[in-house]
């Protein structure tokens, strides 16, 4: 691994191992786009005095884009896309679980975690707590080190698991282990009000989750690969948000915009995710002094590039995969395809894909789905239809999917890095 790439991929995992949840991701964004001359605005106030770099942030949601002078918005948009939740395992609001030995953490399933990769495995606590204020605030909150575990049952008390399977209930088999000590003892509000250092009757409710205490590492013979949790969909944040914030906006011809959308995982079904109008509601104030005419013109024009992780082929399960389309780590970004409209790309769509990975010497592979396995989804399909703007899917291929930690190729990361540089000014 050269200089550069080490260094690019040291700051990747610097982003990922901080953000254990959407909140914390959204707040690394900021962070990162304040360093670089972005404005926040706020829906509230008039955007009337904005500066041409500037982001609103809503939940576990931002928008982010940059505006110059004498770009007219008729040209239209060069939207990147991603989101910010990942599978995991989220804490209910009551947490009074506790068993004849241990007290216990409360939880349900989000989205459609590899439940198998939670057990075993340290786990911390993270995500915002909800505190007394004017009328309210809302505090980041993750614990410094493991917290808790789901501890697996021994292969003595479960003979013919290897045989039969593993079967986990969500409701009675994922309960995490804590403390030893009775709930009554060490209520959770309790201990969460001290990590914070104020009183538990000023925690009103909180949006937590557990995630993998390990940090982020470099795996393989030659440091080929890259394991951490989240990578779906952390890594496409990381290079769409670097993408824009390097930007050169006087080489473009249209406005080059970020949008990253919590509640993916679930179905993009809220008031932050991509099936809600967030976006159209930025853009439109975006071009506020615009007529529908221009807006439409302005829409029409534009293009849309929805980044999720991609399936690599699995060299233990071939027969899981069309072995037509053979997807691979370190061999370029994956440009996705689905009849069913699964992914957004179409032949035009696939084709201007090409187009930019070839004039930007981007190796790419294409994927398609087994036609007998069900196909899963992304934000591409959903902001298309919303906005009535062409769409693709991309992505790096990554295996584990889905899992408490997954893996991706090193050099897929520049790949995609340029990919999203060069789609801005394509």
């Amino acid at each position: 691994m050269d200089s550069a790439l080490k260094k690019e991929i040291n700051n990747l995992q610097g982003f990922l191992d901080a953000s254990t949840s959407p909140f914390h991701a959204i707040n690394n964004v900021k962070e990162l786009l304040v360093g670089h001359g972005f404005s926040e605005v706020s829906g509230h106030d008039n955007w009337d005095s904005r500066t041409n770099r500037n982001f609103l942030i809503k939940d576990g949601s931002i928008v982010a884009w940059v505006e110059a002078d004498n770009l007219p918005f008729a040209n239209g948009f060069r939207i990147l896309g991603a989101h910010t939740d990942s599978p995991n395992l989220r804490l209910k609001p009551l947490q009074l679980l506790s068993s004849s030995t241990f007290g216990q953490l409360s939880v349900e399933t989000y989205g459609s975690p590899l439940l198998n990769s939670w057990l075993d495995r340290d786990l911390g606590i993270s995500g915002r707590v909800i505190v007394e204020g004017d009328p309210f605030a809302q505090v980041l909150f993750s614990s410094n080190e493991a917290i808790c575990r789901i501890p697996q049952l021994a292969i003595h008390l479960d003979r013919d698991v290897n045989e039969k399977g593993l079967k986990l209930n969500a409701e009675t088999h994922l309960a995490p282990i804590w403390t030893d000590l009775p709930a009554d003892s060490l209520a959770f509000n309790e201990w969460l009000a001290d990590q914070m250092s104020i009183s538990s009757r000023k925690i009103l409710s909180w949006d937590l989750m557990l995630h993998d205490a390990q940090e982020s590492t470099i795996l393989g013979a030659n440091e080929e690969w890259l394991v951490s949790g989240r990578i779906d969909n952390l890594v496409s944040c990381y290079a769409a948000i670097t993408a824009l914030s390097d930007f050169d906006v006087s080489n473009s011809e249209t406005i080059p915009l970020v949008c990253l959308f919590d509640h993916e995982e679930v179905g993009s079904v809220s008031s932050v995710g991509a099936s809600g109008n967030f976006l159209s509601t930025v853009i439109n104030r975006i071009m506020s002094g615009c007529s529908l005419e221009s807006r439409a013109v302005a829409f029409e024009k534009s293009f849309c590039a929805s980044v999720d992780g991609a399936h690599a082929t699995h060299p233990n399960y071939p027969e899981r995969h069309d072995l037509n389309h053979i997807v691979k780590l370190n061999e370029g970004i994956v440009i996705k395809r689905n009849a069913n409209q699964r992914y957004a790309t179409d032949g035009i769509g696939e084709a201007f894909s090409k187009k930019i990975c070839v004039n930007s010497e981007i190796p790419f592979q294409i994927f398609a789905n087994r036609s007998d396995l069900s196909c899963g989804s992304t934000i591409g399909p959903t902001t298309a239809a919303s906005l009535g703007v062409r769409t693709i899917d991309i992505g790096v291929p990554q295996l584990s999917m889905h899992s408490a930690r997954e893996i991706c190729g090193v050099e897929d990361q520049q790949h995609l890095r340029t990919f999203c540089q060069s789609f801005f000014s394509s």
